[in-house]
C-alpha cells in the first residue's frame, strides 16, 4: 500500500518527477533509502550512485528532476496525499473554494460539505486524512524539506461554462489535457473522465476513444477543438 502511495505520489497527475517511476522508487525503499514521499526530496546523488544500473550521470538526472518539482500547484498537491475518494475534480473544488492546505486542514466536516461537488462521504474522508496524527506529521516533514505550494489562480469573473461537465476524449493539437481542464474550471465548469446522460459537452480531439461514441448514443453535443477553443477565449 505504501508503494502504491508513492508511485502515485511521483505520477503525472501529481508531483510528476520525471525518471522516478515505481522500479526506482522500489529499489529506493529496498535499500532504505525513502521510508515515505517526502524522503524524496531529501535524496543526494551518492544515495543513488551504489544502487544497481545507477551512473553518476544517472543519478545526477533523477536528483535533478527531483529538485524541479518541489514547488506544485494546490489541486496537485492534494491529489498527490492520495486522500480517499478526492480525485483531480475534487482537489480543484476544495482549492478553489479553500485557497490553502491551512484552510482546509481546519475545515469543519460541514464546511468541507459545502464545497461544491463534495458530498458527506467525501467530506468525512477529507476531514478524517487532515486529523490522522501520522498525516499532519508527513505535511510538516514536507514543508521541512522545502515543499512550496502555490495558490491556485483567481477564478475568471465570466463564469460562462458554470455548472456545465465537460469531457474530453482524443489529442488537442492547440491546449494540452491538463490547461484545457484548467480553462473549463476557470470559466465555472466541471470536467468528466466518463461520458453520462449528466455531460454537456464531449470535446473531440484527434483519434478520439470510446467516450466519442457514447456521446453520440446519448446525444451529448459534441465540440471539435476550434469550437472548444472560442468557449475557452
Amino acid at each position: 500500500r505504501l508503494r502504491r502511495s508513492l508511485h502515485y505520489f511521483a505520477s503525472k497527475r501529481a508531483f510528476d518527477i520525471p525518471g522516478l517511476g515505481p522500479k526506482i522508487i522500489n529499489a529506493l525503499m529496498d535499500n532504505g533509502l525513502i521510508q515515505d514521499a517526502a524522503d524524496i526530496f531529501d535524496l543526494k546523488e551518492g544515495d543513488l550512485v551504489p544502487l544497481e544500473r545507477f551512473g553518476e550521470k544517472s543519478a545526477g538526472n533523477i536528483v535533478k528532476s527531483i529538485n524541479s518539482r518541489r514547488e506544485i500547484s494546490l489541486p496537485r498537491f492534494i491529489v498527490a496525499l492520495g486522500i480517499l475518494h478526492a480525485g483531480e475534480g475534487t482537489a480543484e473544488d476544495l482549492a478553489n473554494h479553500f485557497s490553502s492546505v491551512e484552510k482546509i486542514s481546519s475545515a469543519s466536516v460541514e464546511e468541507l460539505e459545502a464545497v461544491n461537488n463534495v458530498g458527506e462521504v467525501v467530506a468525512k474522508s477529507v476531514y478524517e486524512w487532515f486529523h490522522n496524527e501520522h498525516n499532519i506529521e508527513f505535511l510538516k516533514k514536507l514543508e521541512r524539506v522545502g515543499i512550496k505550494i502555490e495558490s491556485p489562480k483567481s477564478v475568471s469573473k465570466t463564469q460562462h461554462l458554470k455548472a456545465k461537465t465537460f469531457v474530453l476524449t482524443g489529442s488537442l493539437e492547440s491546449i494540452s489535457r491538463d490547461p484545457a481542464k484548467e480553462k473549463i474550471r476557470e470559466f465555472g465548469g466541471n470536467v468528466s473522465e466518463s461520458v453520462s446522460k449528466k455531460t454537456d459537452y464531449v470535446v473531440t480531439g484527434s483519434e478520439p476513444g470510446s467516450k466519442y461514441e457514447k456521446a453520440k448514443e446519448l446525444d451529448i453535443k459534441i465540440l471539435n477543438e476550434k469550437e472548444f477553443l472560442n468557449m475557452i477565449k
